[in-house]
């Protein structure tokens, strides 16, 4: 496995890429059924929809923490794992769109 800046920039892009597409499925089954309405309504989890999303991929994909590590953080529990792993994928999302971008262009920013 590769390491590095680039290796985990990279891996961070993608999982952003991954967490586009598991949002849009479980919104697509969400509104199928007739719940995204009643979801987005709710005061705190509707706001926070797809940060909740993104915890739930991490708990999903589980993680063995050292995607966070070449940035200097350690987590000791499996729920520190799921809980900021989701929070930095949520975070790469306006990256992820940068790169896309940058790369449609052919890297004529």
């Amino acid at each position: 496995m590769a390491t590095g800046f680039w290796a985990n920039f990279g891996e961070l892009v993608l999982l952003a890429v991954v967490l586009g597409c598991v949002n849009t499925v479980i919104d697509s089954v969400l509104g199928t059924v007739g719940l995204k309405a009643t979801i987005s309504k709710l005061p705190i989890i509707g706001s926070n929809w797809g940060l909740l999303v993104s915890i739930g991929m991490m708990a999903l994909l589980d993680p063995d923490g050292k995607m966070m590590g070449y940035w200097g953080l350690t987590m000791t529990d499996k729920w520190m794992i799921y809980v900021v792993g989701g929070a930095v994928i949520y975070g790469m999302i306006p990256v992820k769109d940068a790169v896309v971008s940058m790369i449609g262009k052919g890297f004529r920013a």
